[in-house]
């Protein structure tokens, strides 16, 4: 039970520590928790009961996610290969892609020196193995990757 309440905990703390990177931009950890403490007319009294040590964890946790500058995700791997055809060979394989599945993220990346297809972009590694398990029938080599992305504008 109390493995679970951490899991839990971690997950509500996760989705903060982001809304507190996009809203306030000036990297201030508190300004989340101050915001629960702050009296407010038409608002409610929150009442925060905690170890002081999960506070310090938290902020460890939120610090170690934003030097990571990005939002961590899998991709699929459908090609990789260099030499004088490979970009051309990257095309047909995403065009491959692209004719038998509809609506789902593709890149191709020249990485010095490859050219690799990527498909998906997905922020949960099930939801990758889902899509893996799919196109392998069509892709046997693909495979899952791990990547950090840029922070979305908003």
């Amino acid at each position: 039970m109390r493995d679970f309440s951490i899991a839990v905990l971690l997950i509500i703390f996760t989705g903060i520590s982001s809304y507190s990177q996009s809203a306030s931009g000036n990297g201030s950890q508190d300004d989340i928790f101050s915001r629960l403490y702050e009296n407010r007319p038409g608002t409610g009294k929150v009442t925060v009961v905690q170890d002081a040590r999960l506070a310090e964890v938290l902020h460890e946790y939120i610090d170690i996610n934003r030097q990571k500058n990005g939002i961590p995700c899998y991709w699929i791997r459908i090609y990789s290969g260099s030499g004088h055809d490979a970009r051309e060979k990257a095309y047909q394989s995403k065009a491959k892609f692209l004719a038998k599945y509809e609506g789902i993220k593709d890149k191709v990346v020249y990485d010095n020196p490859n050219f690799k297809v990527y498909i998906g972009g997905y922020r949960v590694k099930s939801d990758a193995l889902k899509l893996l398990k799919i196109v392998q029938q069509d892709f046997p080599s693909a495979f899952i990757v791990y990547d950090i992305i840029d922070f979305p504008d908003l």
